[in-house]
């Protein structure tokens, strides 16, 4: 069986009137909206990776524009499921980290980019943001085995 390696990130803010959102970004191959971060490179750690993810991805500094947590939210979480890119089952290894943007600078750079969407958690959970745009199964997955939701309220 195939096997992936991810470390991703979780970055969360608070609307006005207490609702949470979670920061996603479309990803192009999958026609979706994912979680920032991706695959594990060759001598990396899942930390390392996220981080690299993360300043790639939202083309942000690490450190200076943004910081991740040293320690995944929870231990390493496995799941399968079908990688349609890959068209084959696919053993999933992740660790989610919490992130965070450190300048308004760096959260205006975030909105800004058309690709980067906030997500409710009903958006999460349909599986489709408020525009009828497709979120990855791969968010409400992630959510659920690291127990995002019930620690957001």
């Amino acid at each position: 069986m195939r096997t992936s390696e991810a470390g991703l990130a979780l970055f969360k803010r608070l609307k006005e009137g207490g609702a949470v959102e979670y920061l996603t970004q479309w990803n192009e191959n999958w026609q979706m909206f994912s979680l920032i971060g991706g695959h594990v490179e060759a001598g990396e750690s899942f930390h390392q990776c996220c981080v690299r993810e993360v300043a790639e991805e939202l083309e942000l500094t690490p450190e200076v524009d943004f910081s991740l947590g040293s320690d995944p939210l929870l231990p390493q979480r496995e799941y399968t499921a079908m990688s349609k890119p890959a068209g084959v089952e696919t053993r999933y290894r992740v660790e989610l980290y919490s992130g965070e943007l450190l300048t308004e600078k760096a959260a205006l750079k975030v909105d800004t980019n058309p690709a980067n969407r906030w997500l409710s958690e009903t958006e999460i959970l349909n599986e489709a943001a408020a525009d009828g745009k497709p979120i990855s199964s791969q968010v409400k997955m992630v959510f659920q085995l690291f127990r995002v939701f019930e620690h957001s309220h």
